[in-house]
């Protein structure tokens, strides 16, 4: 009896340009790693602003500044702010990888100090992989 061997078709990513450039086979493919098919790999970090900081996206108040100092070393690819002020209100993804560490980034973000009324010299940076923003969970 004939039979045909399946060489496609599992839940493994068909493709990874960002990970592993080019296409994914079982050898190849660890489970966890984020693959962004539509561009780079990118490092994702969660933060903790402090105080909810949902209110602070308006013309050159606390986010824009943010974000503006972000992108002096990376480009940030996406973001998310969470209206809460748990541990993990602001959320980024940027790239290039290895353009920020949990400490560099931190401390760029401390260096802000007070922008447009809030204070930015106690956030915490955590690289927490790919995990959104959220306002009934932790970053743990």
């Amino acid at each position: 009896m004939a039979s045909l061997t399946t060489t496609s078709g599992g839940s493994q990513p068909v493709f990874a340009t960002d990970t592993y450039n080019g296409s994914v086979n079982s050898s190849t493919y660890l489970a966890g790693i984020p693959t962004n098919f539509m561009g780079p790999s990118l490092d994702f970090f969660g933060c903790d602003l402090g105080l909810d900081p949902s209110g602070e996206a308006d013309v050159n108040e606390m986010l824009q500044s943010l974000l503006q100092s972000i992108q002096l070393t990376a480009t940030v690819a996406m973001y998310q702010v969470a209206a809460t002020a748990n541990v993990t209100n602001f959320s980024v993804a940027v790239y290039p990888q290895a353009a920020y560490t949990a400490a560099t980034l931190q401390t760029q973000i401390r260096a802000l100090g007070t922008v447009s009324g809030y204070d930015l010299s106690g956030a915490t940076v955590t690289n927490v992989g790919f995990r959104l923003a959220s306002t009934t969970v932790t970053a743990s």
